[in-house]
């Protein structure tokens, strides 16, 4: 069975920063779709992070402070359900979804939930899919395959990144700190001469602390220091670190953190490599897989390791 593999497309609402635009995105997305409905027993697996519902979910508290704090007018914001956020996710990828629900209709279609869209795997997932249009878009943890002679177990891989691996890990409240606050300042300020800033661009950096430096570089002298104050009270407001520790936090500090967050992709790896030669479990305890196939760090790299077993194989 020819088996096909998506994550990360990060497809998110409309009126925030997006990771890529379905203008692009979408396009050949659909063009993929096409494809594997031509294939004959073909299977599509989202393998995680595919709709950004954590961008699209504002932190509950500190965003009109923020926005005093740095004179811009942002302000809290209402929650939205997990279908109202589906639909108007649905609503901003037009080409990349109608290509997805087409497909859904003529050949299998596996969503593996992500950090990102963790909230499809849990209570009130299914209906939120469906009021996306995506009914016919099944939903596991994990996905277990035989293709030939072969076991092929496809996972997102949030599971190896401690601030990603569960819902209080920080990841989601630095997100959604990220498209709620963040950008909304940047897209406030008045352009530099000498400095070109682009604030979509810092939604894709991995990982996303890596906002701090960057904006070090981007803004002026003094408006700097605010924002840190500012991001720093909102990141104590809504439970990403304590009080202590954002008196202790300076961009020094948090650049020392950075170094080992950089290697994130590197961890994963070693982390698949040891779990296909039988030395470290697999989360979830699927089978032993002959290949592993991760999303997650928005790398492509793979590797060949021995396995447990002489004649198997294994890729990530």
């Amino acid at each position: 069975m020819p088996l096909y593999v998506v994550s990360d497309l990060h497809m998110g609402d409309s009126t925030l920063a997006s990771m890529f635009r379905d203008s692009d995105q979408g396009f050949r997305f659909a063009d993929l779709c096409s494809s594997i409905a031509r294939t004959q027993d073909g299977e599509l697996v989202l393998l995680g992070d595919i709709f950004d519902v954590t961008a699209a979910t504002p932190p509950p508290k500190g965003l009109t402070d923020f926005g005093r704090a740095l004179e811009v007018p942002i302000g809290d914001k209402g929650q939205r359900t997990l279908a109202q956020i589906m639909k108007q996710i649905r609503e901003a990828n037009p080409i990349a979804l109608d290509a997805l629900e087409a497909l859904s209709n003529e050949a299998p279609v596996t969503l593996v939930p992500g950090n990102h869209d963790r909230h499809l795997g849990e209570a009130g997932g299914r209906e939120a899919l469906d009021a996306a249009g995506l009914s016919k878009v099944k939903i596991e943890p994990m996905a277990v395959r035989r293709v030939m002679d072969k076991v092929v177990v496809l996972q997102h891989g949030h599971a190896w990144d401690p601030s990603n691996a569960t819902a209080t890990g920080g990841g989601e409240t630095m997100t959604s700190v990220i498209h709620h606050a963040i950008v909304p300042f940047l897209r406030h300020l008045a352009p530099r001469s000498n400095v070109r800033i682009e604030p979509d661009r810092i939604v894709a950096l991995r990982p996303e602390e890596r906002v701090v430096p960057v904006l070090q570089r981007w803004l002026k002298p003094g408006v700097f220091e605010m924002f840190i104050d500012a991001f720093l009270e909102l990141l104590v407001a809504n439970g990403y670190l304590s009080r202590a520790l954002a008196w202790l936090a300076t961009p020094a500090i948090i650049r020392s953190r950075l170094k080992d967050d950089d290697d994130l992709w590197e961890h994963a790896g070693l982390s698949a490599l040891a779990a296909l030669e039988g030395g470290k479990p697999l989360p979830g305890k699927p089978p032993p897989p002959d290949v592993l196939v991760l999303g997650h760090t928005h790398v492509v790299d793979w590797a060949v390791a021995e396995g447990a077993r002489p004649e198997s194989s294994g890729s990530m």
